[in-house]
């Protein structure tokens, strides 16, 4: 996800590790970086979307791609590890995983448990 910040910069959440980084300056250098392939396949990863497509897995209203398994904890960035998954369901799931392991060191074992999450 792509968020504005207060500042004007343009920042990364990387759903995948729960990674915020800075990558614009505002939405114009945003706009610029948009313009390299290399931006493009790191940001989107449109061979792994285009696996997807083919074998299947296509992407419903209000829906994207999420991890069965997040790389954070072990999943692989492979197309039996994803699913079209509702917006707000991939969010609150990775959103959990993401704070339970953010000050756990690299390589520790984990034990993930679930919150309700009411509407």
């Amino acid at each position: 996800m792509f968020l504005l910040g207060k500042d004007d910069c343009v920042y990364w959440l990387q759903t995948d590790s729960g990674d915020l980084t800075k990558i614009a300056d505002n939405v114009e250098h945003f706009e610029r970086l948009l313009r390299q392939e290399e931006n493009l396949d790191n940001w989107f990863l449109p061979e792994l979307v285009k696996e997807l497509e083919q074998a299947g897995k296509l992407l419903g209203p209000n829906q994207v791609y999420s991890y069965k398994k997040l790389p954070a904890i072990g999943g692989e960035y492979s197309i039996d590890n994803l699913d079209a998954t509702d917006i707000s369901v991939h969010f609150a799931f990775s959103g959990q995983i993401c704070e339970q392991i953010q000050t756990l060191p690299d390589g520790t074992k984990v034990n993930i448990t679930f919150k309700k999450i009411s509407n």
